[in-house]
């Protein structure tokens, strides 16, 4: 099994028990609710639900959303597992490149900007990194914004 399969369907796996299973008997989250950005309820005119933006979408916010979240472990002071960090990163690449020429204009600086935020992020792991240089693209003011508009965003698809 490749390691972007194995990615997949851990990917696959955490959303079945975070409760976001389309299966109208699917369990609702047991964390707070999160309350959604205007953004995250409207559907977007300017983008395709066939395009290769809309198509990879939901991988793209489920790697994003993953590494965050292990990169978020050092703020509780927990070691960063930098090999899984830098795949996490290519997975997030391989994915988002193509998709980029696809962003429907609403969200298109945001999603360049989370794209660059963890390239700068995964490049600044190495032995004795700081992990302020590590955390700082992903949860610093100045990139928030964009990573909470990516991760909210829907391309308006009913079936997604």
């Amino acid at each position: 099994m490749t390691a972007a399969r194995r990615w997949i369907l851990a990917m696959a796996a955490a959303l079945m028990t975070a409760g976001c299973s389309s299966s109208p008997d699917a369990a609702p989250p047991t964390s707070a609710p999160v309350s959604p950005s205007p953004s995250a309820s409207t559907p977007r005119a300017s983008a395709t639900s066939a395009s290769p933006f809309c198509l990879n979408l939901s991988l793209f916010q489920m790697g994003v959303i993953a590494y965050s979240a292990e990169v978020g472990a050092a703020i509780d002071g927990e070691p960063l597992d930098f090999e899984e960090l830098r795949r996490k990163a290519a997975l997030i690449a391989d994915t988002g490149e193509p998709m980029q020429a696809s962003a429907p204009p609403d969200i298109a600086e945001e999603f360049h900007t989370v794209l660059k935020a963890i390239d700068t992020s995964v490049s600044s792991l190495e032995s004795g990194a700081n992990a302020h240089d590590v955390l700082d693209p992903v949860y610093g003011e100045r990139n928030r914004p964009a990573f909470e508009a990516v991760e909210n965003y829907d391309c308006g698809g009913e079936d997604r």
